[in-house]
């Protein structure tokens, strides 16, 4: 005769948990990944003029959770607001090398979220030089020396330093993972080098905060998670519309 009372009961809830967590079924309440994120949680910082420069900071490993197959590049879309999600790919030396030498296709009819407030202005540099042109930048999430393409998937409004760091030797802001795994794919023929880029968004805001990039060589000799700051000197920017304001 089957047992009854409280410790049944009992009995019956643990016997019930147990089955669920065996088969991987439990999913806490709020625990839902953030949008565009594949399960994973990303985060930003402020970007601090004195101790960033060149508008990057090494984060600590690389974070490798998405299977992408040599030679692949997979681009998550935009989502409702029309917002870039992450890019990832496996890349080989023939994407960097067919990307390096393919000509630029056009990119005016491309738009990222925040796009349409920009203007020519005068950025001061770390060094003290001015650079005079526009703030923002359609800026891509895998280089197009990475093999990657002009497309909506793969822009988002950057800041000139975002992209390019100083503007003089061109290795800060996402210049920065882009030459290290350039050039490790020419000192190491055969490798590839996971590659993945994410946006950092806060709230409903149509303009990145940050973008994540994880870089890692199939040597490991590269193993880096890099926060590229969107920011720029001089500026304020408001990240829900892409207007901005000199301070």
């Amino acid at each position: 005769m089957p047992a009854k009372g409280p410790l049944a009961l009992v009995a019956a809830l643990l016997l019930a948990a147990a089955a669920a967590l065996g088969s991987g079924a439990v999913t806490l309440p709020g625990s839902s990944p953030s949008a565009g994120v594949a399960g994973q949680e990303v985060s930003y910082t402020a970007w601090d003029e004195d101790e960033y420069p060149e508008y990057y900071r090494v984060v600590g490993a690389a974070v490798v959770d998405d299977e992408v197959q040599p030679g692949e590049i997979r681009y998550e879309g935009l989502d409702g607001l029309g917002r870039t999600g992450r890019v990832a790919a496996n890349v080989t030396l023939e994407m960097a090398r067919e990307g390096s030498e393919r000509n630029r296709e056009d990119m005016s009819w491309i738009h990222p979220s925040g796009w349409g407030h920009n203007e020519q202005v005068d950025i001061v540099m770390p060094d003290g030089d001015t650079y005079h042109g526009a703030l923002f930048n359609r800026s891509h999430l895998l280089a197009k020396s990475l093999g990657g393409d002009e497309v909506p998937e793969n822009m988002v409004t950057g800041t000139r330093t975002q992209n390019v760091g100083d503007n003089h030797g061109q290795d800060g802001g996402m210049a920065y993972t882009e030459g290290i795994a350039r050039d490790w794919l020419w000192d190491h023929r055969d490798g590839t080098v996971y590659y993945c880029a994410t946006p950092v968004y806060e709230g409903n805001e149509l303009v990145p905060r940050s973008v994540i990039v994880d870089v890692r060589s199939s040597d490991g000799e590269i193993d880096q998670r890099v926060e590229v700051f969107n920011a720029v000197a001089g500026f304020e920017i408001d990240y829900a519309t892409g207007e901005f304001w000199e301070v």
